[in-house]
């Protein structure tokens, strides 16, 4: 019956004791059931406090050790690439040392032949102003003379030379200063007769500023124009043929080479403009006048002009608008024909076996002028140091094996071409009897007129 409301009945200062007593009691019972409570809270908030002071310890030195790490690891990615760099420079040490050897190898064949070739060249420059316009005379004016004049008047040009105080070479050569051998060796190969005289118009009719208008009474020109010209598409034709000036028309255009042939004392007026050159300017093309027709002219255009006439007189106009070269044949080049016509009739496989070595001989040489140049033009472009220039190396460790390649092969087919000109020589009587025999019959025209018509 201890309960406020019941105690409240009788006495109200009572009723307050018992609440009071009620909330004491209460109050008793649940502190005894907190307080173990309480005291277990702060038992563990002492020990997290330990863990976590502990963790807080431990997380420090873990962020030691990972910033440790991560120094180590920064180390080791440097002392890596250290190490790549170390190969890296190693791999190309060896390379530039294999490389270096190469050069050396390689350029060490050479020296001897640039260093001959430097002095060559030095002596030639102290000569070079003479020799130049000896050289433009002889292009400009020995076009119709023979041999014997040429040397005459070549010697009577190198004492005047040397008169006015300007140097020439002391033996000077026509054929030598204008002319590269192999180039000269390929116009052999063509049908072009291998005497100095014959080479010398080849010279001309090449190099000339003016059109070549050929003596060839004996149609040697012509083999040798047809044979260089045709990988070009020659173009030949005739005045007597109706549509020349239209086959002229489109090789101008088009850049092909003409041999315009059989032509007598004098030339067509209408060939005047492809002789003299007459160009226009016209919106960066260069232009030529035909007639009526106005057409656009190609620089690789080439016009050759032949005549069978074996002493035309042209008059001097003429000769400003073409350059006049004597083709007949002479004694020398008219017996090295004749000696092979005789061989490949008596020796067909002789002949045949020395043909193929002079096409040897002529492709090994060029093909060792050709790496010559190739070498010096890479020396030449090469920036920086020759060491980091790859090509130029591959290209001289390759210049330098196939040079002796071809060089044993040049000495051995050499060596194989005197044997058999020698063979070829026990029919040299022949082509000597042959030789005179034709030029007694053509200068049988002097003694009568009846005879002009034996040598055709």
């Amino acid at each position: 019956d201890f309960h406020p409301e019941i105690i409240g009945r009788v006495s109200l200062a009572a009723k307050s004791l018992c609440m009071w007593v009620r909330a004491m009691e209460m109050y008793g019972r649940i502190y005894r059931i907190v307080e173990p409570k309480r005291q277990r809270v702060m038992a563990a908030m002492a020990i997290l406090r330990e863990k976590q002071a502990a963790l807080a310890e431990a997380k420090a030195k873990l962020a030691e050790v990972e910033a440790k790490m991560a120094e180590l690891k920064l180390m080791y990615e440097e002392k890596l690439a250290q190490k790549e760099e170390l190969k890296r420079k190693a791999e190309h040490t060896e390379l530039m040392l294999d490389r270096a050897q190469r050069l050396v190898s390689g350029l060490a064949s050479e020296r001897i032949r640039w260093e001959h070739t430097v002095k060559d060249l030095e002596d030639k420059m102290g000569h070079l102003v003479g020799d130049v316009l000896i050289a433009a005379a002889f292009l400009s004016y020995m076009g119709p003379f023979l041999t014997s004049y040429r040397e005459e008047i070549v010697h009577k040009w190198m004492t005047e030379v040397r008169k006015l105080g300007i140097s020439c070479a002391e033996h000077f050569s026509f054929c030598h200063f204008m002319a590269k051998p192999t180039q000269v060796q390929d116009w052999n190969i063509q049908g072009l007769p291998s005497d100095t005289f014959s080479t010398e118009n080849g010279v001309i009719v090449t190099r000339g500023q003016r059109w070549p208008l050929v003596v060839d009474p004996q149609s040697q020109a012509i083999k040798w124009i047809k044979n260089m010209e045709s990988a070009k598409g020659l173009k030949v034709v005739d005045l007597q043929q109706p549509d020349y000036m239209r086959t002229l028309e489109s090789a101008i255009q088009f850049g092909l080479p003409v041999l315009l042939q059989n032509v007598q004392d004098k030339l067509d007026p209408s060939l005047d403009p492809i002789l003299n050159k007459s160009l226009m300017k016209v919106g960066g093309a260069n232009i030529m006048k035909l007639g009526d027709k106005e057409i656009e002219y190609n620089e690789a255009f080439r016009f050759y002009i032949t005549t069978k006439m074996s002493n035309p007189h042209y008059t001097p106009e003429v000769s400003t608008k073409a350059t006049v070269v004597n083709f007949a044949i002479k004694e020398q080049g008219l017996e090295a024909q004749l000696l092979g016509i005789v061989v490949r009739k008596e020796r067909p496989e002789l002949e045949e076996q020395k043909d193929n070595l002079v096409r040897s001989i002529a492709a090994g040489k060029k093909k060792l002028i050709e790496c010559e140049d190739e070498i010096l033009r890479l020396l030449n472009e090469t920036k920086g140091s020759l060491l980091d220039d790859a090509q130029l190396v591959n290209t001289l460790q390759l210049s330098k094996t196939t040079s002796q390649e071809v060089t044993e092969s040049v000495t051995v087919a050499e060596q194989t071409e005197i044997k058999i000109d020698t063979a070829r020589e026990g029919y040299r009587s022949c082509a000597q009897r042959a030789s005179t025999l034709f030029f007694v019959l053509s200068d049988m025209g002097l003694i009568d007129p009846m005879y002009q018509k034996i040598g055709r």
